[in-house]
């Protein structure tokens, strides 16, 4: 115990100091360890435990191990520790003597070559190994560890003599994770944190009161001696000392104070040595705000930050609202060279003049010096940054990079590690430091969609706008003025040309400052450059000094001639509104030059409305490279996308994918294709959220990207329509209309020609005809380039299989390979069609039907007309659009005509298919309004091409329900926008139809045949009947025949409006072979033969 009149050392019980017989005073040991809170708790605990023990008789013997690791950076208390533990436990008899056997690393082997002895001496005390870090292997060696002996045997020693290990943290941490076994073997680990400017202050007064018996120290000594730690912590590095520079601190300080001689009665400033820099009030640092350029929404925010933090720390210590220290994190983000460390900077010095923070220094860091190559020591790497910072500010740069999910999708284990472990240090140890996480806006902003958790630990967030062209030259000014460097009039004008043209063509890697000072370097350089040539002896300083135009690289904007622009379209067919898009922007922006304005264009952005195959997207190619051309984009690429680049799956991503897409295409051309899928309906999530970022970063980045969205024309009507912030965005349309016959012709020369094919002009002909005929069918699927790709690539291969057989003719010529004729030309069919004469007689075989079968008869003969004249060149191709009413009792035949018509009218030419397409009101009657239309157009579309059969279409109108009137609504649009593309057939009985005709007079007009089935006569039911029969191997008698068509005779003359023409001979037929059965089981066996079965008889009609 030392007495702190004289100084001198007396016995841990002494009452009385032997020296001077003054009173020691009494001092809790504890006192001694400045700060350690956490440790202290532990000791205390530890005596408490033990003195239970000893109360308790019938367990006083028991004793608990003590044992314990001690952890922590150098100066942080360690051996100090120890030499309190020695007392603190003596004095609370959990030691026998107050005995420490220190064993630094450098003489544990020295200790082990004696070991019996040495443990022998220890006995009763604490054996105390420092710095035991020294002693491990590395983590990854096959090395054996000194400290083994040590391990195997302090077990047998039943915790006399207190074993205490104690190191660095590298190195003893990762030891004791890699080795539990070992940790179990110590009770309590003591780890000592790094000691602040105050814990300093405090160790170093302790030290001069204790060790110099010096205890005054006047306001101002005071004040500095604090100053003085806060600045070595601000400054500090990895060989900062922390506990050892306290001790050194209080020996200098303590050589000044007793320099002064014996009058010496208190510290005073002068006797605290090393550089303290001066006081500074939070006013004054602000001040320095003012002459930061620009940044004026962030100097507000810096400003309210202040004031708020310096309000909350003035109300805790009057005691006023919550009493523990608020957590303050910020968001910074902004492009490069916005001044986002700087700013760090500053707040630092802020909050700690303010108080808020110990020393306010800046550690800065980014995801290489936070994240680990190696598994599992990320974290560690964290926690050490973490510590580095405490009292200060970690600056983290390109937070983003830490994303738990990497820009491909993957997940970045070693980025969530660092994240994680991050959040946890912020949570942990509130108040202790800030962080200030800083990057781009759109970075940090899908960050925080992947973890929506990290977001939730900061409390401002601040946004540094790019600097505006005025500021960015005033920060030229500025490195000018460092330089002594002055601008003329005339190029100080040429400057803030070139910095505003620069400015307006910026994109997310704009660099702000850094690139005006690269902009100035680049100045120094051509001014150099203009005075080499000069004699510089005979020059003034002002002309020395001065910067000219010519040493400005700015190269002026030149007008675009628009025939150059046109050009890069001349291998395209068509596009007329292209064209006249392309001289519109072309005249106005030369305008704009030769006005002396070349920053009032922003970019327009487009929609491409048109059919597959019209180019759209060929066009979106050459449309990036003339922006260019014109000056409106810097880097002229395209990025193509549809919704499956833009959406994903999950929520929070889709944002991410769109911002990562958008950021590729700055300086060109987005170009989204089938855009309208982005609405699929109104619940879809997704692709609303791909829309919104679409639109927020349209606004952001104006002028920087030029987007074009495509796809069906209708389609893309709706979707711009859905949502105003589209059509206010998108402001210019350019539809592409299918191409026409000569222009498909054209696009299938342009293609032989390519490929050094030759065309004659019979083929040219039937090409052109082939076009006409698939023009006049087309519909909203039609490939239009595509399609005319398609035929000449089949025209290409089916010309080879007819060359193959010629190739060893003599008459075969080399010329004959390159040459295409007619008969190289596919089938303009999307399937095989058939003779029409087969068909027609197919269709003569039918019975009955004498009137319909020559209405078809009669188009028949009309098609081939039109067909031969368009060939002779006396006429184009026409469709031939037709639909038609087919009236008819049941059992006519109605559904069995439509099927053979399908045949019919693609062997006319009339169809591509010969699909029929079935439906009657119940297939077309949705279950709810707004239902059926959709229905009724999904059928439709399934009939393009082909034959689309309404059986009973009368019911459509039945009681002039709603329901009914939307379906008919629906197709007589689709009848009048898709003629001759398909053929609608309503059957049902006349009188209905003929009713129903009259109520849906609109309807009636679409119609232009009408063909009826009479009901069969007696002559054609008994060929229905032999037909039914025959079909399964049944014959008449020639007496069941004639009572056959008596039957008849008699079932026609009563039939009435339920008469089911044909399918009356299927219920006759069936009731004769049932009597037939019947018959053919009464009789003998040995009178049936396999005719008995086939033939039959009177009695069985």
């Amino acid at each position: 115990m030392v007495c702190e009149n004289c100084h001198k050392e007396n016995r841990l019980l002494a009452k009385f100091c032997k020296w001077c017989g003054q009173p020691i005073a009494s001092q809790d040991l504890l006192d001694k360890l400045v700060g350690l809170d956490e440790v202290k708790r532990q000791l205390k605990t530890i005596v408490n435990t033990y003195t239970y023990l000893r109360s308790r008789k019938d367990i006083s013997n028991v004793s608990i191990s003590v044992n314990a690791i001690v952890i922590g950076e150098t100066g942080t208390g360690k051996t100090m520790l120890a030499e309190i533990l020695r007392d603190y436990f003596y004095k609370h008899k959990i030691l026998a003597k107050p005995k420490l056997t220190m064993v630094d690393a450098v003489d544990y082997q020295r200790f082990v070559d004696k070991w019996d002895d040495n443990i022998k001496k220890a006995k009763d005390g604490i054996l105390f190994f420092d710095n035991v870090q020294k002693l491990l292997p590395d983590k990854y060696s096959n090395q054996v560890n000194p400290l083994d002996k040590l391990f195997v045997e302090m077990g047998k020693w039943e915790d006399n003599p207190i074993v205490i290990i104690s190191g660095l943290t590298k190195g003893l941490d990762d030891f004791l994770e890699s080795n539990p076994a070992v940790a179990n073997r110590f009770k309590y680990t003591f780890r000592l944190p790094t000691p602040g400017y105050q814990e300093l202050t405090d160790i170093c007064k302790l030290n001069l009161r204790t060790k110099y018996g010096v205890t005054r120290f006047s306001p101002e000594a005071d004040d500095q001696l604090t100053r003085f730690f806060k600045y070595q912590v601000k400054i500090k590095d990895e060989t900062f000392g922390n506990g050892h520079l306290a001790n050194k601190t209080s020996e200098d300080i303590f050589t000044q104070f007793i320099s002064r001689g014996a009058d010496a009665i208190q510290v005073e400033k002068s006797d605290i040595r090393g550089y303290v820099p001066e006081e500074r009030s939070v006013d004054d640092i602000l001040k320095d705000l003012d002459n930061f350029i620009g940044m004026d929404e962030v100097k507000s925010a810096v400003r309210e930050i202040a004031y708020s933090v310096q309000n909350s720390i003035e109300r805790a210590e009057r005691g006023l609202g919550e009493q523990e220290k608020m957590s303050m994190h910020v968001i910074l983000t902004g492009n490069p060279g916005t001044g986002k460390t700087t700013i760090a900077r500053k707040l630092g010095e802020i909050l700690a003049a303010i108080g808020y923070l110990d020393s306010g220094h800046v550690v800065e860091v980014d995801r290489a010096k936070m994240v680990s190559p190696y598994q599992g020591e990320t974290p560690k790497v964290v926690d050490k940054l973490c510590d580095k910072a405490m009292g200060g500010i970690l600056f983290v740069d390109e937070a983003y990079t830490l994303a738990p999910q990497n820009a491909a999708g993957e997940r970045d284990n070693q980025g969530a590690q660092a994240l994680e472990k991050l959040m946890k240090r912020m949570e942990d140890d509130r108040g202790k430091f800030v962080v200030i996480a800083a990057g781009y806006r759109t970075e940090m902003e899908n960050l925080f969609r992947i973890n929506p958790g990290f977001k939730s630990r900061f409390t401002y967030f601040l946004d540094i706008k790019d600097y505006s062209p005025e500021q960015l030259y005033q920060i030229m000014l500025v490195f000018a003025k460092e330089k002594k460097y002055i601008f003329s009039p005339e190029a100080e004008e040429l400057a803030k040309k070139q910095i505003t043209e620069l400015y307006n063509s910026r994109g997310n890697d704009f660099a702000n400052g850094r690139t005006m000072r690269t902009l100035f370097d680049q100045i120094c350089k051509r001014q150099a450059q203009r005075l080499q040539g000069e004699d510089i002896s005979t020059m003034s300083n002002e002309e020395l000094m001065t910067i000219k135009p010519a040493d400005i690289p700015y190269e002026a904007p030149q007008t675009v001639d628009v025939s150059d622009c046109l050009t890069k379209l001349d291998g395209l067919v068509g596009l007329a509104a292209v064209k006249k898009e392309v001289a519109n922007l072309t005249s106005y922006l030369n305008l704009q030059i030769k006005r002396g304005e070349t920053n009032t264009f922003q970019g327009k952005h487009y929609v491409f409305t048109g059919n597959p195959g019209t180019g759209k997207t060929t066009v979106a190619r050459i449309m990036a490279d003339i922006f260019k051309t014109l000056g409106i984009v810097s880097r002229g690429q395209l990025v193509e996308a549809d919704r499956s680049k833009l959406v994903a799956g999950y929520s929070g991503q889709t944002a991410i994918k769109t911002n990562q897409l958008v950021d590729q295409a700055l300086g060109g051309v987005l170009f989204i294709d089938e855009a309208y899928t982005l609405k699929s309906n109104d619940g879809d999530t997704f692709g609303a959220e791909a829309i919104d970022t679409l639109l927020k970063r349209l606004e952001d980045d104006r002028g920087k990207f030029i987007c074009i969205v495509a796809g069906y024309t209708d389609q893309m009507h709706d979707f711009i329509d859905s949502n105003p912030g589209l059509k206010s965005r998108f402001t210019q349309t350019i539809h592409f209309d299918d191409y026409t016959p000569d222009e498909l012709t054209q696009i299938f020369l342009n293609l032989a020609s390519k490929k050094n094919f030759t065309v004659d002009e019979v083929m040219r002909g039937a090409i052109h005809r082939q076009f006409e005929q698939l023009y006049l069918r087309r519909d909203k699927n039609f490939g239009n380039a595509r399609e005319a790709r398609r035929i000449f690539d089949e025209a290409v291969e089916r010309q080879s299989q007819r060359l193959v057989k010629l190739m060893n003719d003599p008459a075969f010529q080399e010329s004959d390979m390159f040459s295409l004729t007619q008969d190289d030309l596919p089938m303009a069919q999307s399937e095989a069609a058939r003779p029409l004469d087969e068909v027609l007689n197919e269709l003569e075989a039918f019975i009955g039907m004498r009137t319909v079968k020559n209405s078809i008869r009669r188009l028949a003969v009309q098609s081939m007309f039109m067909k031969q004249r368009a060939a002779m060149g006396a006429g184009q191709v026409q469709q031939m659009a037709m639909n038609f009413v087919l009236t008819g009792n049941p059992g006519t035949g109605k559904t069995s005509l439509s099927r053979k018509m399908g045949e019919v009218l693609q062997s006319m030419d009339i169809l591509p298919t010969s699909r029929v397409l079935e439906v009657s009101r119940a297939t077309l009657i949705g279950k709810y309004m707004g239902e059926t239309p959709k229905i009724v157009n999904s059928m439709c579309d399934k009939a393009m091409g082909g034959i689309l059969f309404i059986d009973e279409a009368y019911t459509l109108s039945d009681g002039g329900d709603q329901y009914g009137k939307e379906a008919i609504d629906t197709l007589m649009k689709r009848m009048e926008d898709d003629r001759g593309k398909f053929v609608v057939i309503a059957a049902g009985y006349k009188d209905k139809m003929e009713e129903f005709l009259q109520m849906n007079p609109g309807l009636a007009s679409r119609f232009t045949h009408k063909l009826h089935i009479d009901d069969y006569n007696e002559d054609e039911l008994l060929s229905i009947f032999k037909s039914m029969a025959q079909k399964e191997q049944y014959t008449l008698s020639q007496t069941a025949e004639f009572k056959l068509l008596d039957t008849i005779y008699k079932m026609v003359l009563a039939k009435d409006e339920s008469w089911g023409n044909a399918r009356e001979m299927r219920n006759l037929l069936d009731s004769t072979i049932q009597k037939l059965s019947v018959r053919v089981s009464q009789m003998p066996p040995d009178q049936v033969t396999k005719e008995t079965y086939q033939i039959i008889l009177p009695e069985d009609i």
